[in-house]
Protein backbone atom coordinates (compact mmCIF):
# COMPACT_ATOMS: atom_id res chain seq x y z
CA UNK A 1 0.00 0.00 0.00
CA UNK A 2 1.12 3.55 -0.67
CA UNK A 3 1.33 5.55 2.56
CA UNK A 4 1.51 9.20 3.50
CA UNK A 5 2.39 10.85 6.79
CA UNK A 6 1.22 13.97 8.61
CA UNK A 7 2.94 15.86 11.41
CA UNK A 8 0.75 15.96 14.51
CA UNK A 9 1.23 17.18 18.08
CA UNK A 10 4.39 16.37 19.98
CA UNK A 11 6.55 15.77 16.92
CA UNK A 12 4.70 12.55 16.10
CA UNK A 13 3.89 11.48 12.55
CA UNK A 14 0.53 9.83 11.82
CA UNK A 15 0.78 7.39 8.90
CA UNK A 16 -2.23 6.53 6.74
CA UNK A 17 -2.80 4.61 3.53
CA UNK A 18 -2.78 7.14 0.69
CA UNK A 19 -6.43 6.39 -0.18
CA UNK A 20 -7.61 6.62 3.46
CA UNK A 21 -10.42 9.18 3.94
CA UNK A 22 -8.59 10.55 7.00
CA UNK A 23 -5.56 11.38 4.85
CA UNK A 24 -7.83 13.35 2.51
CA UNK A 25 -9.37 15.26 5.43
CA UNK A 26 -5.94 16.05 6.88
CA UNK A 27 -4.76 17.41 3.53
CA UNK A 28 -7.94 19.49 3.17
CA UNK A 29 -7.42 20.85 6.70
CA UNK A 30 -3.94 22.08 5.74
CA UNK A 31 -1.93 19.52 7.70
CA UNK A 32 1.69 19.31 6.60
CA UNK A 33 2.46 16.10 4.71
CA UNK A 34 5.65 14.30 5.70
CA UNK A 35 7.35 11.86 3.28
CA UNK A 36 7.15 8.31 4.64
CA UNK A 37 7.78 4.86 3.19
CA UNK A 38 7.61 1.24 4.24
CA UNK A 39 10.70 -0.03 6.02
CA UNK A 40 12.50 -2.91 4.32
CA UNK A 41 11.57 -6.18 6.02
CA UNK A 42 8.68 -6.79 8.37
CA UNK A 43 8.41 -4.81 11.59
CA UNK A 44 9.05 -6.80 14.77
CA UNK A 45 5.34 -7.47 15.29
CA UNK A 46 4.52 -8.16 11.64
CA UNK A 47 1.83 -6.41 9.62
CA UNK A 48 -1.73 -6.06 10.92
CA UNK A 49 -4.50 -6.32 8.36
CA UNK A 50 -8.27 -6.75 8.64
CA UNK A 51 -9.85 -9.19 6.20
CA UNK A 52 -13.48 -10.17 5.73
CA UNK A 53 -14.79 -13.53 4.56
CA UNK A 54 -18.34 -13.85 3.27
CA UNK A 55 -19.78 -17.35 3.21
CA UNK A 56 -22.86 -19.51 3.31
CA UNK A 57 -23.60 -20.26 6.95
CA UNK A 58 -22.81 -23.83 8.01
CA UNK A 59 -21.58 -25.77 11.04
CA UNK A 60 -17.77 -25.66 11.62
CA UNK A 61 -17.24 -22.65 9.33
CA UNK A 62 -15.52 -20.67 12.10
CA UNK A 63 -13.31 -23.66 12.98
CA UNK A 64 -12.41 -24.27 9.33
CA UNK A 65 -11.50 -20.63 8.68
CA UNK A 66 -9.37 -20.26 11.81
CA UNK A 67 -7.63 -23.56 11.02
CA UNK A 68 -6.73 -22.33 7.51
CA UNK A 69 -5.49 -19.01 8.93
CA UNK A 70 -3.30 -20.80 11.48
CA UNK A 71 -1.95 -23.16 8.80
CA UNK A 72 -0.68 -20.08 6.91
CA UNK A 73 1.43 -19.12 9.95
CA UNK A 74 -0.75 -16.07 10.60
CA UNK A 75 -1.75 -14.93 14.08
CA UNK A 76 -5.33 -13.85 14.76
CA UNK A 77 -5.47 -10.61 16.77
CA UNK A 78 -9.28 -10.39 16.81
CA UNK A 79 -12.26 -12.12 15.22
CA UNK A 80 -15.95 -11.28 14.90
CA UNK A 81 -18.82 -13.13 13.27
CA UNK A 82 -22.00 -11.31 12.30
CA UNK A 83 -25.27 -13.20 12.79
CA UNK A 84 -26.42 -15.01 9.62
CA UNK A 85 -28.83 -13.20 7.31
CA UNK A 86 -30.57 -15.32 4.68
CA UNK A 87 -28.05 -18.14 5.31
CA UNK A 88 -25.10 -15.82 4.61
CA UNK A 89 -22.55 -14.83 7.23
CA UNK A 90 -19.62 -12.40 7.41
CA UNK A 91 -16.47 -13.13 9.41
CA UNK A 92 -14.05 -10.31 10.21
CA UNK A 93 -10.48 -11.13 11.24
CA UNK A 94 -7.67 -8.78 12.20
CA UNK A 95 -4.52 -10.77 11.62
CA UNK A 96 -0.80 -10.28 12.04
CA UNK A 97 1.08 -11.28 8.90
CA UNK A 98 4.76 -12.21 8.92
CA UNK A 99 5.31 -10.09 5.78
CA UNK A 100 3.33 -8.16 3.17
CA UNK A 101 3.44 -11.00 0.65
CA UNK A 102 1.54 -13.32 3.02
CA UNK A 103 -1.77 -11.48 2.46
CA UNK A 104 -2.40 -12.89 -1.03
CA UNK A 105 -1.67 -16.46 0.09
CA UNK A 106 -3.89 -16.04 3.17
CA UNK A 107 -6.84 -14.75 1.14
CA UNK A 108 -6.44 -17.56 -1.41
CA UNK A 109 -6.41 -20.16 1.39
CA UNK A 110 -9.50 -18.64 3.03
CA UNK A 111 -11.36 -18.73 -0.32
CA UNK A 112 -10.64 -22.47 -0.54
CA UNK A 113 -12.79 -23.18 2.55
CA UNK A 114 -16.10 -24.78 1.47
CA UNK A 115 -18.94 -22.24 1.49
CA UNK A 116 -16.69 -19.16 1.35
CA UNK A 117 -17.52 -17.11 -1.73
CA UNK A 118 -15.59 -13.87 -1.11
CA UNK A 119 -12.56 -12.74 0.89
CA UNK A 120 -11.37 -9.14 0.82
CA UNK A 121 -9.38 -6.60 2.76
CA UNK A 122 -11.40 -4.18 4.88
CA UNK A 123 -11.45 -0.62 3.63
CA UNK A 124 -11.84 2.42 5.87
CA UNK A 125 -15.42 3.64 6.11
CA UNK A 126 -15.93 7.28 5.26
CA UNK A 127 -18.22 9.02 7.72
CA UNK A 128 -20.83 11.25 6.15
CA UNK A 129 -21.05 14.85 7.20
CA UNK A 130 -24.14 15.85 9.19
CA UNK A 131 -26.74 17.61 7.08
Amino acid sequence: DRVTGFAIRGGTVAVHRAECPTAGRMTAAGRRAVPVRWRDGAPAGGYRVTVLAEALSRPRLLADLTEVIAAQGVGIVSAAVEPPQEHRVRHTYTVELPDREALTALMRAMRSVPGVYDVYRAQPVMASAPS
